[in-house]
């Protein structure tokens, strides 16, 4: 389910003058919550940055912990220094297998619309979509097949082709993912 590993090391000092000693050896301090017992630990600043690319909220991580043991988290919240372009905290949380979670998974258009050749402007409103599903079943995204719009029409949330036994869609089932709107000329 995972394609993402991350090596974490475990974390006792919480201060803040530890955490810019951590960031200054070349780690990012990071908190695991969700199932039981908050965990603090760091993760190297290379190896999260060489992902953070590459991942989404709705992406499982393995978090590895000196090797007594293996979590599987999604990363929560993160806090950025946007100027230095550094990480400076993430938080991630717990998944349990069998237990649902509540995510949003990212909406990824695919083909070409029809009304395009119409010269109509094509509108992606919705990023993402929020769903429950297990652990075991979380996807990186969702593909919108949008082919098929024409001037005029929309896809919508009730129009996303999932597997209702694994996904339980949260979102309003008439909010628009995307349409193609006649253009002004």
């Amino acid at each position: 389910m995972s394609n993402f590993v991350l090596e974490a090391k475990k974390r006792d000092l919480l201060k803040k003058e530890a955490s810019k000693k951590y960031r200054k050896e070349g780690f990012i301090p990071a908190n695991m919550y969700g199932q039981g017992q908050n965990v603090n630990f760091l993760i190297k600043k290379d190896a999260f940055e060489k992902i953070s690319s590459k991942i989404s909220r709705a992406t499982v991580i393995d978090i590895n912990i000196e090797g007594d043991k293996v979590y599987q988290a999604l990363v929560k919240d993160y806090e950025k220094d946007h100027l230095k372009d550094i990480f400076l905290h993430v938080d991630f949380y717990e998944l349990k297998k069998g237990k649902p979670v509540i995510v949003s998974i990212p909406l990824v258009c695919t083909g070409s619309p029809i009304g395009l050749k119409k010269f109509g402007t094509f509108e992606f409103l919705k990023a993402t979509v929020k769903v429950e599903c297990l652990p075991e079943d979380l996807v990186e995204n969702i593909e919108v097949d949008v082919s098929g719009l024409d001037i005029n029409q929309s896809s919508c949330v009730k129009d996303l082709v999932l597997d209702s036994k694994k996904f339980k869609v949260l979102d309003n089932e008439n909010e628009v993912i995307a349409t193609v709107v006649a253009s002004d000329k």
